[in-house]
């Protein structure tokens, strides 16, 4: 078997309301994507999705991939991955953007894999650990009224933890901040500062007057990416647990991340990391370090959502609630049917390979030029 054909579409997602984040300027009303489509000469398929929705460099990495590494997968075997992995790694040769192609390219090739077998990708990971994947539900920055809101439905729907961004104004933070908890109780709040504040003073004292007005499960992110030195001391004061996000993508990231002692958590993304199987990496590295380590997520599409569900139940630990609820953000999906989302759960298909299909009136309505 061969592969014969590599097929890249770039597409613009509309939002169902538009992003607002403390670290990002215009709010967002749409996200770009890449899909990938391997079809081998066998007429076996496999799908993959380029998700990066922050920066929005998706429709150029359609270009990348479709002129600089479908020409040299094309008529390579589909099964043989790690030779695949190895080319994709030696073509793009450490480019900021690689890990996003890699895994995109990865999971169609363990798409095309799994219904070649006939297995589920979880299988080709190890099998299944658990039935499920638990989610936490996100709160994009509104009015403290309008969040608080979001976070009482988001409980009722069954979602198991909230997460909201922060580093706007303080004042504004504490506000939202307040109100959601004042609305949800003792529900635990995960705080996402995406970077937002620049020093450790200044990300003192923001973590201690948010952390007065609720209960924090987290804070995520809160200083620059290369700056761990700064993570840690703000690890040392212990006003509440620090996630590593930004700073931790690769094996590498997370292994500089744990000799640092920089974090507490680790937010691991399939998009991010280069694949599911570098994903797992990472979660192996942190479980012989007993970092927790949850699933996150550049709100995916099906494709990619469909990717951390068989990441998430062939991990060994998940011991919190994951943020891969991408496909909820938006007016359409990709694919049908689309990875199951109920009572805040995620559910992988047990159908061959990832589970899911192209629908084809939704791709020609995305669609654009890259």
């Amino acid at each position: 078997m061969k592969i014969a054909t590599i097929d890249v579409y770039a597409v613009r997602a509309p939002r169902k309301e538009p992003v607002r984040a403390g670290n990002i300027g215009t709010p967002v009303l749409a996200s770009e994507f890449g899909v990938i489509r391997i079809e081998a000469d066998n007429g076996c398929v496999g799908l993959g999705e380029i998700s990066i929705t922050s920066p929005r460099i998706g429709f150029s990495l359609c270009h990348a991939a479709r002129t600089l590494l479908a020409p040299a997968l094309i008529g390579s075997d589909p099964l043989a991955l790690p030779v695949a992995l190895r080319t994709i790694d030696v073509k793009l040769a450490g480019e900021l953007s690689a890990p996003y192609l890699r895994a995109a390219f990865e999971m169609a090739l363990l798409d095309l894999a799994g219904r070649f077998y006939g297995l589920p990708v979880y299988q080709l990971l190890g099998g299944r650990a658990r039935e499920g994947v638990p989610l936490a539900w996100g709160i994009y920055q509104k009015s403290p009224e309008e969040m608080a809101a979001d976070a009482q439905a988001g409980i009722a729907a069954g979602f198991q933890a909230l997460k909201l961004k922060v580093g706007r104004r303080l004042a504004d933070d504490v506000a939202a901040v307040g109100a959601v908890a004042a609305a949800v109780g003792d529900v635990p709040l995960r705080l996402d500062a995406n970077m937002a504040w620049r020093t450790v003073p200044e990300a003192s004292r923001a973590m201690a007057t948010l952390a007065a007005e609720a209960r924090v499960a987290w804070f995520e992110q809160p200083l620059g990416r290369a700056n761990l030195a700064g993570m840690r001391l703000l690890r040392q004061q212990a006003v509440a647990p620090i996630m590593a996000d930004e700073s931790l993508q690769s094996l590498r990231d997370a292994y500089d991340v744990a000799v640092a002692e920089a974090a507490d958590i680790f937010n691991v993304y399939v998009c991010e990391a280069g694949g599911m199987t570098a994903a797992a990496q990472i979660f192996a590295l942190a479980h012989t370090l007993d970092i927790p380590c949850i699933i996150g997520s550049q709100a995916e599409l099906g494709i990619g959502t469909a990717a951390a569900a068989h990441l998430g139940v062939a991990v060994a630990d998940l011991p919190y609630p994951c943020e891969t609820f991408g496909p909820l953000r938006y007016a359409r999906d990709l694919v049908a049917p689309g990875p199951r989302i109920e009572a805040g759960m995620l559910y992988p298909s047990d159908r061959p390979g990832l589970g899911v299909e192209l629908d084809m009136d939704a791709l020609r309505e995305m669609e654009v030029a890259d």
